[in-house]
């Protein structure tokens, strides 16, 4: 089915990015920054429909993506303030839950408000046009690009941005080119697959990746293989029980971050009792 290998083709890349980009989010503290610039992306959406200008790409596209860098401007200062112990996230949540109240309010008087807030959420999987698809695989490419020349400062602010900070890193403008890339991908996403999805790619795959392991590279490897699996079961699931295919997919990477969960448990009790048995180890043997 075309349709169906658009929107898989479509979930590859947003796995491939939003891993990798979640990777540095949880590192950093920042869950739900994601969240917030989606949010500001789907603002942007919401007046370019007030606007009537909805129907053009680029306009459209240029409004989103202004405001999340709006919302890039904003955390990178943010973080670079002390804030009298008052967490990042804190700020994150406000400016997200603000993003929202607002597009709900400049939708409101719009004849099809309901249609696109849905769309805002969840997205449309299974009626992109290929050719979107494309164009934001090129602009996925030129990110990867980007990433790979920068990786060493923006690796160092992930891991320690205090000791970034003292060998010389001005991480005001570090972070917000980290933000105002990231923003050219969620304006990108947004589109594709909703706030909803993008969000669960960008944390779900990236914590079953660092539950796995603290190592960078095993962590990315495993956080895009979940990413992959989730995707593919979601959208089976999604075409075989007739469901919407962005809520599909986020519920698939959920039940399957549970069952990582369970299976590391129960690795983890088995391998403490082995310890603990006689014979076990050592101390055992001695006693």
């Amino acid at each position: 089915m075309p349709f169906f290998r658009t929107a898989l083709v479509a979930c590859f890349l947003l796995a491939g990015v939003h891993a990798y980009l979640g990777f540095h989010v949880v590192r950093r503290g920042v869950i739900f920054v994601d969240l917030a610039l989606a949010q500001m992306a789907a603002l942007g959406v919401a007046v370019a429909v007030v606007l009537g200008r909805h129907e053009d790409p680029l306009f459209t596209y240029a409004l989103a993506l202004g405001m999340t860098f709006v919302g890039a401007g904003c955390f990178a200062w943010l973080r670079s303030q002390e804030r009298h112990h008052v967490p990042l996230e804190a700020f994150i949540g406000i400016v997200f839950a603000t993003a929202q109240a607002a597009v709900f309010l400049v939708l409101e008087k719009t004849p099809a408000g309901p249609e696109h807030l849905k769309e805002t959420l969840v997205g449309a999987l299974f009626t992109m046009d290929p050719r979107h698809v494309a164009k934001t695989a090129v602009l996925y490419a030129l990110v990867a690009v980007a990433h790979w020349f920068l990786r060493r400062p923006f690796f160092e602010i992930t891991g320690d941005a205090e000791a970034a900070r003292r060998r010389g890193r001005r991480l005001f403008w570090w972070d917000f080119l980290f933000y105002a890339i990231f923003g050219f991908v969620v304006t990108s996403s947004v589109q594709i697959a909703g706030v909803l999805l993008v969000f669960g790619l960008l944390v779900i795959p990236a914590v079953a990746g660092l539950m796995a392991s603290s190592r960078t590279g095993v962590a990315l490897a495993v956080g895009w293989t979940f990413a992959i699996v989730g995707c593919v079961a979601g959208l089976v699931g999604s075409v075989r029980w007739d469901l919407p295919a962005a809520p599909s997919v986020l519920a698939a990477l959920s039940a399957l971050l549970v069952a990582a969960g369970v299976a590391q448990a129960v690795i983890k009790g088995r391998h403490a009792r082995g310890h603990a048995a006689p014979g076990g180890n050592g101390i055992s043997r001695g006693a």
